[in-house]
């Protein structure tokens, strides 16, 4: 019984082994793809240099450039104050809104002026003085010649015996008295230049006088310097006021200024983009004239205005929180040609976001979507994939700035593959943004 089993087990092996042979002799070989069915579909475009200009953003809050106090330069009692003078009042030059009692002020420079009267006065004394004393002095010469010519007379009389000697001391005592009333002249006009000019320095102190007490006077009408809007006010009228005491607090309308707070890496692309620029004669380069373009938009809700600014100056300090620099922009405006309902003035304390723009140089540039971390697609002769690595110069608009071992005319393919191998085979359907015709089946297994 076993040995049946046996034997019949054999031919039974043998029949499978013979039909698993069969089995795979006969099997038809899979069928083989060609290359072109197994590339990878890609978008390519063109890579040529092109001139894009480094484009940045950062916020800032409006502010006046010009803040103006009226601190007070006198004391006294307000007896005016402008009907007008209130918080966020647009008020014109020149108004006058505050006045300060001029009274004590009116009667110091009466007082000044008096005593410039009085210094005249005195100098035109001693001109008279100096005029009558060399009259008088002119004369007494002459006397005082005539009485010598007398003495000598009496002398040679009395040497004659035909006058006395009492004659003869008379005549003496007559010219030394005329001597000394000589002297006295002289001495009288030496001193009259010293006179003159102590009066004449009287005469100037009274002048200066009679210019502060002006000037004090001036200071009791307060005037508006420039076109401002009022911001603060802190007096009233019949309210005494005291020197040093800052009465209300005026912003400039003309021009208004942003510190815009713009990432450093930001400020290095532009700095980077400038090919030249103006400078101070110690070689400092000035702000003001860098040939960057700046504007400042102001959003709200559904509501959207934009401004040309002007690039002033660089901040001297960097936010060590937000590793910023702040650039401070300037804009004018013109309040005449403001229509409130599209173009509303710029006030203290706007939020605004600024956009500043570089000068523009040939780069690779390339679209975002073409940059994969930093790695790029290229396209190679013989359609593969070929990987390198680039350098992000700087972004705008969907655009990147990028450097790289580029040569003019090679393709970039802009798809994301994944994975993306090197050497990889593409195939291009797009090109430049038209599509390229799909090659015949026996061009594309021959290009495998």
């Amino acid at each position: 019984m076993d040995l049946n089993r046996k034997i019949l087990f054999i031919p039974a092996l043998m029949a499978g082994i013979l039909i698993l042979v069969l089995a795979v002799k006969l099997r038809p070989s899979p069928s083989s793809k060609p290359a072109l069915e197994r590339s990878r579909a890609v978008d390519v475009i063109t890579l040529h240099q092109q001139p894009l200009a480094p484009q940045v953003t950062g916020f800032g809050r409006v502010k006046p450039k010009v803040e103006w106090k009226a601190i007070s330069e006198v004391s006294g009692k307000v007896i005016f104050r402008h009907p007008e003078l209130e918080k966020g009042r647009v008020l014109d030059a020149g108004t006058v809104i505050l006045k300060i009692d001029p009274l004590d002020y009116q009667l110091t420079l009466a007082k000044a002026e008096a005593d410039i009267s009085s210094s005249e006065a005195q100098l035109a004394k001693l001109d008279l003085e100096e005029k009558n004393l060399k009259s008088t002095l002119k004369i007494e010469k002459n006397r005082l010649a005539i009485s010598k010519k007398e003495v000598t007379r009496k002398e040679e009389l009395r040497r004659k015996g035909l006058t006395s000697q009492s004659a003869l001391d008379l005549e003496k005592q007559s010219y030394l008295a005329s001597q000394k009333v000589v002297q006295d002249l002289e001495s009288q006009l030496q001193v009259l230049p010293k006179e003159r000019r102590v009066s004449e320095a009287q005469l100037q102190v009274n002048q200066s006088k009679v210019e502060e007490a002006q000037r004090s006077l001036s200071k009791t009408e307060i005037v508006l310097p420039i076109d401002a809007r009022i911001s603060s006010v802190d007096i009233e009228q019949n309210q005494v006021v005291n020197m040093q005491q800052t009465m209300l607090v005026a912003h400039g309308i003309a021009e208004i200024e942003v510190d815009a707070q713009v990432a450093l890496h930001d400020m290095q692309a532009l700095a980077s983009s400038l090919n030249h620029y103006t400078a101070h004669a110690d070689g400092r380069p000035r702000a003001d004239q860098l040939a960057l373009q700046a504007s400042i938009q102001l959003a709200s809700g559904q509501f959207v205005q934009q401004w040309t600014a002007k690039v002033a100056r660089i901040s001297d300090t960097v936010s060590a929180n937000q590793a910023t620099v702040g650039v401070i922009l300037e804009v004018a405006q013109d309040y005449s040609q403001l229509s409130p309902e599209t173009a509303p003035p710029l006030v203290n304390g706007m939020f605004v976001q600024a956009t500043l723009e570089g000068q523009a140089n040939p780069h690779w540039v390339i679209p975002e979507r073409a940059l994969h971390g930093d790695k790029v697609y290229l396209l190679s002769d013989d359609n593969t994939l070929s990987i390198k690595p680039v350098t992000v110069l700087f972004r705008r608009e969907g655009l990147v700035a990028v450097q790289g071992d580029f040569i003019a005319e090679q393709q970039l393919v802009v798809n994301d593959l994944l994975p993306a191998v090197e050497g990889m085979a593409l195939r291009v359907v797009s090109k430049d943004g038209q599509a390229v015709a799909k090659p015949p089946k026996g061009e594309g297994a021959s290009q495998s």
